[in-house]
């Protein structure tokens, strides 16, 4: 998908209102038109006819390049840990530099369908490094567990986009690391 000059700046016009705004309901074309200094009508003869098509486009703006890296690094062999570090320090710089776009899209106001379209957009795209596997008798299929890692993934990053002032990428990374090499088994302290 490509974008313009004009499609960006509506993305950062949508950014502007949805920060001043408390909930997703109260964004609308005539506000963002207004932010830009340009008429509604305008903006929907030339560009955007609903505020669903801004963030449908807008996902597809803040993910351009991430999806290209992946793709990269799972056409390479990895360990696990290789394959994990790699993606870390691959993907965290490229959200950091949208990093106003993310806070927003992992805000409580937006109401949008953010992790649906990344589990969407990369289910099939990780699923050739899994295989079913079985646990306690039950097969735990490869699409299961490709989704589990994306909304494990989304969670972190989420946690990091909701901090006041994200940290940067290099403070950031090992977080991620050591989440995603760590079950909820591993990092729970038990007393007994």
């Amino acid at each position: 998908m490509e974008f313009f000059e004009s499609d960006i700046r509506i993305f950062h016009a949508f950014i502007k209102v949805a920060k001043k705004n408390k909930s997703f309901s109260d964004i609308s074309i005539k506000s963002i038109s207004e932010e830009l200094g340009m008429s509604r009508q305008a903006m929907y003869q030339s560009h955007f006819k609903s505020i669903e098509e801004i963030l449908n486009s807008l996902y597809f703006y803040v993910d351009k390049g991430i999806q290209k890296n992946i793709t990269n690094i799972l056409n390479k062999v990895y360990t696990r840990s290789d394959f994990i570090h790699e993606i870390v320090y691959s993907i965290l710089p490229l959200i950091y530099e949208k990093r106003e776009f993310f806070q927003i899209l992992y805000s409580e106001k937006i109401e949008s369908t953010w992790s649906h379209f990344m589990e969407h957009r990369y289910s099939d795209l990780l699923l050739p490094i899994f295989r079913d596997k079985y646990f306690n008798g039950e097969i735990i299929s490869a699409e299961i567990q490709s989704r589990i890692i994306i909304h494990e993934f989304i969670g972190l990053i989420s946690i990091w986009m909701n901090e006041e002032e994200p940290s940067s990428p290099e403070k950031f990374a090992p977080v991620v690391i050591y989440a995603m090499n760590k079950s909820a088994k591993d990092m729970i302290n038990t007393y007994v």
